[in-house]
């Protein structure tokens, strides 16, 4: 097992705010709706208000949207991410300026991981605005498949992947219930991610702005 810290990072609300305070009230949130309102359209042969209802349906789960898909459907999930999902980050999100230095400063010393359930598509449209991709080479972890964070499941194929023992890991995110309580389930330390300065008691550290986990983490 390696003997180096493992820093898992939360993409999402973490290395990057969404345009709009929140997923829910962005211009994304926007934007793929109307994709997979014409995706769906062109795919079933629908009417756009025959497929508004069953887009209203989809959209209750978000995190479940593909699964739906797939399942109702017999949609493939990987056509709808494709389809649905490789939007162009610019415009869509903002972030610290400083965040390329931290993440460098970060790997010096430790190994850098990404988890996120969104499709890989976006993630990596996102990575491409950030420029930060380099810092987390292979060790991108997407949510296509069966180990989601909101499942509960993907932390611990990450560190069986990359042999580390929860010791020697730590996440970072903004959401307790995915980020921090999974982690500290496994006995991994967790930083926890509000610039609103609402802390999570379960987290072993609380910050209001990324660049401070250079101050709990060092380099």
């Amino acid at each position: 097992m390696n003997k180096k810290k493992l820093i898992i990072f939360d993409l999402d609300g973490t290395l990057y705010e969404f345009e709009g305070g929140s997923y829910n009230g962005s211009p994304l949130s926007k934007q793929v709706r109307l994709n997979a309102t014409k995706f769906l359209q062109n795919k079933l042969n629908l009417s756009e208000p025959e497929v508004k209802k069953h887009i209203d349906y989809i959209f209750d789960e978000q995190d479940n949207a593909s699964l739906i898909i797939e399942k109702d459907f017999g949609i493939n999930r990987y056509d709808y991410f494709k389809a649905v999902w490789d939007i162009p980050a610019a415009g869509m999100i903002t972030f610290n300026p400083e965040l390329k230095q931290i993440l460098q400063t970060l790997s010096i010393n430790n190994k850098l991981a990404l988890v996120s359930d969104a499709p890989a598509v976006w993630v990596n449209n996102v990575l491409e605005e950030l420029g930060v991709k380099q810092f987390f080479g292979e060790n991108i972890f997407t949510g296509e498949g069966a180990n989601r964070k909101h499942f509960g499941n993907s932390f611990k194929p990450i560190l069986e992947k990359l042999q580390f023992t929860p010791q020697n890991c730590v996440s970072v995110g903004d959401q307790e219930a995915t980020d921090i309580i999974p982690a500290k389930e496994l006995g991994m330390k967790t930083v926890f991610v509000s610039k609103l300065g609402k802390g999570s008691e379960m987290a072993d550290y609380n910050i209001v702005n990324i660049k401070e986990i250079i101050n709990i983490l060092g380099g």
